[in-house]
C-alpha cells in the first residue's frame, strides 16, 4: 500500500462526503443522467446517502476507503471528453496516471471508449470512462483508519 494513503486518519464522514462530491462533480461535468450499476439501473442522486459501506484498502487490514461506480450517457467524442475531464480535475491537483482506449465488446454493439485514471496527493483516485456506447466513473477514496468507516451509511 502507498504510504501516503496509509497514513490518513480523516473521519469517515469527511471521506464519505469527498467520494460523493467527486461523483457528483463528474456527473455534472459530463452531463446527463447517471445510474448505479445494479440491474434496475437506479438513478444516482448525490442526496441519497443510505446504504454505502467502505471497502478494505488493498494490502491493509486496518484501513478502509469508500468507492462508488456510476454509469452515464455516451459521448460523441471520447477523446474530447477525457481531455476536458483531465484538465478540470488537474486544476484540483489530480494527476493522470494511466490512459488507454478500446473497442466496445461486440455483444454490446459498436463503439469505442477511453479510460483515464487520475489521482491526488491524498490517494483519491478517479477512473473515468468516456465512450460512444456509455460512460462511467469509479471514485476510489483515500484510505482512513477511522473505525466507523466499516458501518453502512444511513
Amino acid at each position: 500500500m502507498d504510504t501516503q494513503t496509509e497514513n490518513q486518519s480523516q473521519p469517515a464522514s469527511v471521506m464519505f462526503q469527498r467520494m460523493m462530491s467527486l461523483s457528483d462533480e463528474t456527473a455534472r461535468l459530463h452531463g446527463g443522467p447517471w445510474t448505479h450499476g445494479n440491474e434496475e439501473a437506479t438513478p444516482w442522486n448525490v442526496n441519497e446517502t443510505a446504504g454505502y459501506i467502505s471497502e478494505r484498502c488493498p494490502g491493509s487490514k486496518d484501513f478502509f476507503r469508500y468507492a462508488n461506480t456510476l454509469y452515464g450517457p455516451a459521448v460523441e467524442d471520447p477523446e474530447a471528453a477525457v481531455e476536458k475531464y483531465v484538465a478540470h480535475f488537474g486544476q484540483q491537483g489530480f494527476t493522470e496516471d494511466n490512459r488507454f482506449d478500446a473497442e466496445v465488446a461486440e455483444k454490446f454493439g459498436s463503439g469505442w471508449y477511453i479510460i483515464v485514471s487520475v489521482q491526488d496527493a491524498e490517494g483519491t483516485k478517479l477512473i473515468y470512462q468516456a465512450g460512444t456506447h456509455l460512460s462511467s466513473v469509479t471514485v476510489e477514496g483515500a484510505c482512513s483508519d477511522d473505525p466507523t468507516m466499516d458501518i453502512r451509511t444511513t
